[in-house]
């Protein structure tokens, strides 16, 4: 397996006179969805792949809820996920209230065994004029 690049240029914003310069940029092969991934566990496993679905669903409930409630999800190896907030500026601590937090972001930081395994990847660069299949099951 190996992840796909194509190389792209840019320029330099803070001369945009100066010649571009060639960057890496990773070029996805699709999507995979729950069920393609609960076929993949449900191989691997002694569980089916309708159990391995339920699983996936409470899990994509559970998550957000728990992230909602002020707390950050730690899933081990896999890595660990917080919310972070985006908001407008104030001159004063005091004069600060909630109305000024525009949204929140989800901030994953990936764990050992997550990073272990995505600087292992092999990878191939392929050229812009050529498409990728996606295969989602």
């Amino acid at each position: 397996m190996s992840i796909n690049f194509k190389v792209i240029p840019r320029k330099n914003p803070s001369n945009r006179e100066a010649a571009p310069k060639y960057y890496a940029s990773i070029n996805s092969k699709g999507k995979r969805n729950n069920r393609y991934i609960a076929k993949q566990i449900a191989e691997r496993s002694s569980l089916n792949q309708m159990d391995v679905l339920s699983v996936i669903e409470g899990f994509l409930q559970i998550i957000p809820e728990t992230l909602a409630d002020g707390y950050k999800v730690d899933l081990g190896e896999f890595g660990t996920m917080g919310l972070t907030a985006k908001s407008n500026a104030c001159e004063t601590e005091e004069a600060f209230n909630s109305t000024m937090i525009e949204g929140t972001k989800v901030n994953f930081r990936p764990g050992k065994l997550f990073k272990k395994e995505l600087n292992a990847a092999d990878f191939e660069k392929i050229h812009s004029t050529e498409k990728v299949t996606t295969e989602t099951e």
